[in-house]
């Protein structure tokens, strides 16, 4: 059935940032018995769907050219006797960020009433350039999310429901790609969220939305005259308007107003906000703005706490969470909207306890497994098409699949995942020096970036000199005793445990400083973190009384740079690991005075760090999923 589907472009060759219009008519007769008709549908790089000039569904799943996604859109009962209208947009990214792999411009589908073939894009589909949204401007709205859209209300003609000028047989191309069905569920339409006016100026109108939501826009209102609109959005109003410019981003869209009544939905940029502006040329009648949450279908578990500060920090995090939860694990919804291993760890061991869910973390780790970046490390994101890389996040992923066969008991995925898991713990297998060391990684497309913290964030973009460092090392040290661990239930013969007792036994020789009583960030220096330290217990070489001489001091007060929110967990960890009984109630006096301040300042959504929006240059993000933590340690330390 599905070959019945060609994937179709306008033209031979297209340019980035190209938005399309597809057109297929075709007659229907509802049968007497109700059967299930079904849209298979497929784009590059993102589609927005219509049926009879009613919005069916949007959101291509992000993919790689090798691993091509396709939806299942239900239209049972929705197709009207003879006639109907199908008809898509489609815009093509065109260039590689972080969160894309440029590939080739196209549309596929195939319209089914069980296997009986309705519609399918082809030669006999119309195709055109959009009228309506503004071509090639190539406006980033970030580098990770990569371009913002220009829409034009004047320029509608009605296509969706009886076509329009200049539409043409399109291009058909030669080549099928392997088609894979969506590995999770299609985002849901959550109730209309409608903002509230907090600020009004001549051609400038501040909406609130009361708390952190991450879906589309749609703005009604009617005006007199043609003019152009800007939406602007973000988290907050630190500057009492949104910070809309930052550094190269631009958070914001353009609508071209029609004179009369507008109604527009922008479904092809998911917002992450709490504030959204609207800047217009003359006042507006009757603006009313609506965010329409898109959200992942789970169910959050409920957990009930008699202390109401840790209730309330609690489902802060869960809704944190949520809003980080798309179609796959992101690190903020306004900022980035990435797959990171290292965030998604967190995200999906948190997950196992807020959602008790297992596809999700599962299809996001076969994405991950998906990449194929040239020397064997994990991309820094998923899909990603630049030549960047967190090496230590690469052995981050060795926890998370450990953690998720452990919790969902499907250690038939760990078998299907082997080989590139070999193939990633082999790079750095291969790179020991002869100290039983991984030396930190040369080139400026590798970032050793550990933490949001003096000494550990690396140099993005440069070359550093080789040196050995303690994170690094007992990094390496934890997922060579996972990936031991997982070769073991699946029955594979490995030596990595070995390796691993080696790696500890540098690590003790080479960082760790009798006068001081610490591990040291690097070789031959006097710099402690408490992450490095926390690592070292929990990857094992530091064990007995000097894990337990570590443990007090990363309780009672150190000199060492502080674990940021995103590596708090680790500290935590290791404490636990010492001794539960002993620091249970530090991780929970810890827990309750870092996220109650968080809370007084406002948050409703928990923060990239503890700087909140200031950090970063202005871009600190307020809604983070690594921060949701205490979802996990208030079920591991039975909070109730």
């Amino acid at each position: 059935m599905f070959e019945n589907g060609k994937w179709i472009w306008v033209a031979e060759n297209a340019n980035p940032d190209e938005h399309a219009e597809f057109l297929t008519k075709f007659v229907y007769q509802k049968p007497r018995c109700k059967k299930k008709v079904t849209l298979y549908i497929s784009a590059d790089s993102d589609y927005v769907c219509y049926l009879n000039g009613e919005l069916v569904d949007f959101g291509q799943y992000p993919d790689y050219p090798h691993y091509k996604v396709y939806d299942e859109l239900d239209l049972t009962g929705k197709l009207q006797n003879g006639e109907n209208v199908l008809a898509v947009e489609v815009w093509y990214f065109g260039a590689d960020t972080q969160t894309y792999i440029e590939g080739k411009a196209g549309l596929w589908f195939v319209l089914a009433e069980g296997n009986k073939v309705l519609a399918a894009s082809g030669a006999d589909t119309l195709a055109r350039l959009s009228k309506t949204y503004r071509q090639y401007e190539k406006k980033l709205l970030s580098a990770q999310l990569g371009y913002t859209y220009a829409y034009d209300a004047t320029k509608e003609d009605g296509w969706k429901t009886q076509g329009g000028d200049g539409f043409a047989p399109p291009y058909v191309r030669k080549d099928f790609p392997a088609l894979f069905k969506r590995p999770v569920e299609k985002l849901l339409n959550g109730a209309p969220v409608v903002g509230k006016l907090v600020k009004k100026e001549t051609g400038y109108a501040l909406y609130d939305f009361g708390q952190e939501t991450v879906g589309v826009p749609r703005i009604r209102f009617a005006c007199d005259k043609e003019q152009t609109l800007t939406l602007a959005y973000g988290e907050h109003i630190a500057d009492g308007k949104v910070r809309r410019v930052i550094d190269n981003r631009d958070f914001s869209v353009e609508y071209r107003a029609k004179a009369g009544e507008n109604d527009f939905t922008g479904c092809f940029r998911r917002f992450g906000l709490r504030y959204l502006e609207v800047h217009s040329e003359t006042d507006l009648d009757g603006l009313t703005v609506e965010m329409i949450p898109r959200l992942y279908p789970v169910e959050v578990q409920p957990y009930e706490i008699a202390d109401e500060t840790l209730q309330k920090i609690y489902d802060v995090s869960v809704h944190t969470l949520r809003c980080c939860m798309h179609e796959h694990y992101e690190d903020c919804p306004w900022r980035e909207q990435a797959l990171y291993n290292m965030d998604s760890r967190n995200q999906m061991l948190f997950g196992y306890y807020a959602f008790k869910e297992y596809a999700f973390p599962r299809a996001n780790l076969k994405l991950m497994a998906q990449d194929r970046r040239f020397d064997d490390l994990l991309a820094i994101c998923f899909p990603c098409g630049i030549d960047l890389t967190i090496p230590s996040f690469s052995l981050h992923f060795f926890t998370q699949v450990r953690e998720y066969a452990d919790y969902s008991g499907d250690w038939a995925f760990v078998k299907e995942i082997l080989p590139k898991m070999q193939s990633v713990l082999g790079v750095f297998v291969n790179r020991f020096a002869k100290n039983g060391l991984e030396p930190t990684f040369v080139g400026a497309n590798y970032w050793n970036f550990y933490e949001w913290a003096d000494g550990l964030e690396g140099t993005l973009g440069q070359t550093e000199t080789e040196k050995f460092d303690l994170v690094l090392n007992a990094l390496l040290s934890i997922a060579l005793q996972n990936m031991q661990y997982m070769c073991d239930k699946i029955g594979v013969s490995a030596t990595y445990g070995e390796l691993a007792k080696t790696v500890n036994r540098a690590i003790n020789a080479t960082f760790y400083n009798e006068t001081d009583g610490a591990y040291a960030m690097y070789e031959n220096t006097t710099a402690y973190s408490e992450l490095g330290n926390a690592l070292a217990v929990l990857c094992g070489a530091c064990v007995g009384e000097r894990a337990q001489a570590i443990a007090k001091k990363l309780a009672n007060g150190n000199a060492w740079t502080k674990a940021t929110l995103s590596m708090k967990g680790f500290k935590y960890d290791a404490l636990l690991k010492v001794d539960e009984n002993a620091y249970r109630g530090y991780v929970l006096d810890d827990i309750r005075a870092v996220y109650t301040k968080m809370l007084d300042a406002g948050a409703t959504t928990f923060w990239e760090t503890e700087k909140g929006e200031s950090d970063f240059a202005n871009a600190g993000s307020l809604c983070h999923g690594w921060s949701a933590l205490p979802v996990y340690y208030f079920h591991k330390l039975n909070v109730k």
